[in-house]
């Protein structure tokens, strides 16, 4: 059972979780940081008791409003004490932190890395946000160590390494480019990660742009 009361807590006392991966753009955090200033009024963070700090609380959730909070000088946060262990710290660094904001890829992986120590993955399955295929993708990025990818064995243009790409798209086009991934995945295979759909989408737009090019000249 978790045990809670609401508490205000000075900034300096809260202290961010170092595998948290959620990060607001800048401009939803301008918007936020503006309701702050003009309102007063925020959701309470979701802090814990640290563990190895006394006296000190580590945030859960509200790592956006707690930096917004320190830039606009406050002195003390509303906060909510919730009695977790780590297990259940990171479970929810896993799902509370997806309600706004978005992820670094990589510490998303890191996180989720840790959650599988300590949960199934059909665990994991049935309480994160991620499908299975995201849950091998997000593996697969720390699976990936620089002292395997660089040896003296392997010819330089043999070595694969994927790649983060980051882009931000408006509401609606996200919801197009989910249907056409789910297109080409249903078309060609049910099996097909969604980068990989991704890629194929990219290729036949270059090879159809080529043929465009030749047919003008």
């Amino acid at each position: 059972m978790i045990y809670s009361d609401i508490k205000e807590i000075p900034i300096e006392l809260l202290l961010e979780h170092p595998e948290n991966s959620n990060y607001m753009d800048t401009p939803t955090s301008q918007k936020l940081k503006n309701h702050i200033e003009k309102t007063g009024r925020y959701e309470p963070l979701i802090v814990r008791p640290h563990q190895a700090e006394n006296g000190k609380y580590q945030v859960i959730n509200g790592h956006n409003r707690l930096r917004i909070l320190k830039a606009l000088k406050y002195q003390t946060a509303n906060c909510i004490v919730w009695h977790v262990d780590d297990d259940q710290t990171r479970l929810y660094l896993a799902t509370l932190n997806r309600l706004s904001g978005s992820d670094t890829p990589e510490r998303r992986a890191i996180l989720i890395e840790n959650l599988l120590r300590s949960f199934s993955k059909n665990e994991l399955l049935s309480l994160l946000p991620e499908d299975e295929k995201q849950l091998v993708e997000l593996k697969q990025l720390i699976q990936i160590k620089p002292d395997e990818v660089v040896k003296k064995d392997i010819p330089h243009n043999d070595i694969k390494v994927p790649v983060i790409v980051t882009f931000m798209l408006e509401e609606q086009e996200s919801k197009e480019l989910d249907l056409v991934l789910d297109m080409i995945i249903g078309t060609i295979d049910n099996n097909l990660s969604r980068s990989k759909a991704l890629t194929n989408l990219t290729r036949f737009y270059l090879e159809h742009s080529k043929s465009i090019s030749v047919s003008e000249e």
